[in-house]
């Protein structure tokens, strides 16, 4: 099981029905080989809105599955003509959540690389839009420590 301290780049661009919002942060994680894949685990920024939330992306063969857990709570799985359906779990409630993924691309090795994921959110009733969401990774010599 192979370890690297990852500086992250995070960059979405979401489209709702009220307009375009893109947002991008620079986090430091933690990115292991787990046999074929990979997990990467991160604190969510200051800049996220989510709070103090722990994101774990697991990485397989032909799925990522995103749980995140502390002041928001949700898991979504990624996966290509599978829609997926969970909870997401916020201190004002919960919501069903439907994830209809249209794409999936990862190029990762332990020297970091990247994942982009372009997917379609539904949230209770409503439509949350279009996410086309991208991890850049490089390994960092400091010592990730949370």
């Amino acid at each position: 099981m192979e370890k690297s301290n990852v500086a992250v780049t995070i960059q979405s661009l979401q489209r709702l029905e009220t307009g375009t919002e893109t947002m991008s942060q620079h986090i430091e994680g933690r990115l292991t080989q787990k046999g074929r894949g990979w997990l990467l685990t991160y604190w969510e920024g200051k800049d996220s809105g989510l709070g103090r939330t722990r994101t774990t992306l697991r990485i397989e063969e032909d799925r990522a599955i995103l749980e995140r857990t502390g002041e928001l709570t949700s898991q979504m799985i990624f996966q290509v003509g599978c829609p997926h359906m969970s909870l997401y779990e916020t201190p004002y409630g919960k919501l069903p959540m439907t994830v209809q993924t249209l794409s999936l691309k990862t190029n990762l090795t332990e020297t970091g690389g990247t994942v982009s994921i372009h997917y379609q959110i539904q949230l209770g009733e409503g439509s949350a839009g279009e996410t086309r969401l991208r991890l850049t990774l490089r390994t960092k010599e400091k010592e990730y420590d949370r």
